[in-house]
């Protein structure tokens, strides 16, 4: 009767953990097609490696995937990285060079741009295993959700 009892209590405890699987092997050509679909108007321009390497310093061959959007004019602050890697280090990598990124973007708009400062203080990050989601946009919220569901797929 104890071992049933016990089951039963294992069962109970990770039965709602299954819903929280993430899939991790996910394409960024599906997820970004998913992202696109939850918003009326990005307000960027997809980016490139080089663009990748001006805007945060990282190599794109660094990993396995990545999804740059830039701001489509030099006053815009607006901007999307996701960057897939197996190597752990390259994810703690890429956080390290976000915030950077955000550091400089707030002292060149600060006295000047203060809706571009406010877009800067309320970026969005994520990361769910292997993938990191950083955004800077009036949508960041909306646009991180859209990345957590399309995870979930």
């Amino acid at each position: 009767m104890k071992k049933f009892s016990i089951m039963i209590l294992i069962i109970i405890l990770t039965f709602p953990l299954l819903g929280c699987q993430h899939n991790s092997n996910r394409s960024l050509t599906d997820i970004e097609t998913d992202l696109l679909a939850s918003v009326s108007d990005l307000g960027m321009v997809k980016g490139e490696g080089k663009d990748l390497k001006r805007f945060y310093g990282l190599n794109a061959n660094d990993f396995d995937e990545y999804l740059i959007y830039i701001p489509s004019n030099y006053m815009d602050v607006s901007e999307m990285l996701i960057v897939k890697s197996n190597d752990s280090a390259q994810i703690d990598l890429a956080e390290d060079a976000i915030e950077t990124r955000v550091a400089k973007q707030q002292e060149s708009f600060s006295g000047y741009g203060p809706e571009q400062c406010a877009l800067l203080d309320n970026y969005e990050l994520k990361i769910i295993g292997n993938t990191l989601f950083y955004c800077v946009s009036r949508n960041a919220t909306d646009l991180k959700d859209a990345f957590v569901a399309s995870m979930k797929k």
